[in-house]
């Protein structure tokens, strides 16, 4: 099921982006960066650090703010969801040459 928050692409636009010569809309330059770094761990880290501090302003905020803190520690979730995917995708396949 999709929030509401969450709109699909209609299948005409994804058919004709994949159709142009034009493949910048590919690149992902903050991922790669990410992935080609020894900072992982860093990155996991700092990320931690501002989930806890979000974690207390949904324990102790306003109801405007709680609700933003909310939706923030979700893309931050899903964010390290989609990072651990892809270092686990990337090692698997360097272990595998």
């Amino acid at each position: 099921m999709k929030s509401a928050a969450m709109k699909s692409v209609p299948k005409t636009q994804t058919a004709s982006a994949a159709g142009t010569d034009d493949i910048g809309w590919r690149s992902f330059p903050v991922f790669e960066q990410v992935l080609t770094s020894e900072e992982t761990p860093a990155l996991f880290a700092k990320v931690e650090k501002t989930c806890r501090q979000l974690h207390e302003v949904i324990q102790s905020g306003s109801e405007e703010d709680k609700a933003r803190a909310q939706a923030a520690m979700t893309a931050y979730g899903r964010s390290l969801d989609l990072l651990r995917l892809l270092t686990q995708t990337r090692d698997k396949a360097a272990a595998q040459k």
